[in-house]
Parts: C-alpha cells; structure tokens; sequence
C-alpha cells in the first residue's frame, strides 16, 4: 500500500491510498483512493454504516490494554481488527465503519495524513482520540503520541466516551 499526502499550514489537504489487493469482478487490479479538502473524494463506493449501529476498526496486531480500554468506553457493536491505517481509513471512507480508534502512540504522520485528507474532504474528521488536530508542520515530531480517532458522523459521541488518562494505561 502506498500512502501519499500533501499538507500545507500543518493540516492535511490532499491524499492518495493506493490498495493493490483489490478485486473487480474476481480479478485483482488493485485501486487508488484519492480526495481533495474542498474538492471531494474518488475511486470507491461509499455506503451509510446503519443507523443505530457502532462498527469501530482498530489494530489487529497492537492490541494494548489503552486500545481496548478505548474501545470498550465506546460499547460497539461489532470491532473490525486489520492491520494497516489506511485500510482501517479505508473502512471509515467506504462507510463500512463508523470509527478507527487507536489508542497508542504507535502511528507515524506518514501513516494518518492521506487518510486523513480523503476523510475531511468526504465531511468526516480525524485527530488524537482526545479530539486534538494531528499536526503535520515539517518541525513536529512523527509519531502520532495521543493515538488516532477517526469517523465520519458521531465524532463527538466518540471523543466523549474516551478516559482523560487513557495514554497513561
């Protein structure tokens, strides 16, 4: 998976996800998520998530007790685990989850910007789990210390439901 941002001002503006794997019609020719804040965004299928319903995405592989713990205050009804931020961004732009919550400093910049980009310009939002901006000036630091949320409608339900100490589990 190639992820590719732009940033200017320090916010994400313009992303690409390109996701090799992908079938059409049961043959795999992979495909490039792209999108533009202001502009729009390209190349799936975007389907509601159901009302009434919380699908969150997370790690597969970095399960720490901060995640779950994160995941957990949320109460959802079913947890999608995949490894890769841009394919837990991808679930998010397609509408096959409602939230990608990582709990943990483990994502860099380079892994969040395009994501981040491609959700803005669909009207959804991503930022820290405590609903803080994800900078991307050339002189802040690469990982992204305070974890991730994303999500396309309910932002607020999700930022609320996080312990203020959850980083420090």
């Amino acid at each position: 998976k190639a992820v590719v941002s732009t940033q200017s001002t320090g916010e994400a503006v313009a992303g690409v996800i390109y996701q090799p794997w992908f079938e059409v019609q049961g043959k795999e020719t992979g495909r490039t998520l792209w999108g533009v804040v202001g502009l729009g965004a390209f190349g799936f299928n975007r389907q509601p998530v159901p009302e009434g319903r919380k699908i969150i995405t997370t790690t597969r592989s970095h399960m720490q007790q901060s995640v779950q713990d994160a995941i957990d205050s949320c109460k959802p009804d079913k947890l999608i685990q995949i490894g890769g931020s841009g394919s837990k961004c991808i679930l998010v732009i397609e509408g096959l989850a409602d939230a990608y919550l990582f709990a943990s400093p483990g994502t860099k910049k380079w892994d969040t910007c395009a994501g981040e980009a491609i959700i803005k310009a669909l009207g959804g939002k991503m930022t820290d789990v405590f609903g803080k901006p994800i900078q991307y000036h050339a002189d802040v630091g690469h990982p992204n210390k305070t974890g991730v949320l994303a999500a396309m409608r309910d932002f607020d339900f999700y930022v609320s439901k996080i312990p203020s100490n959850i980083m420090d589990r």
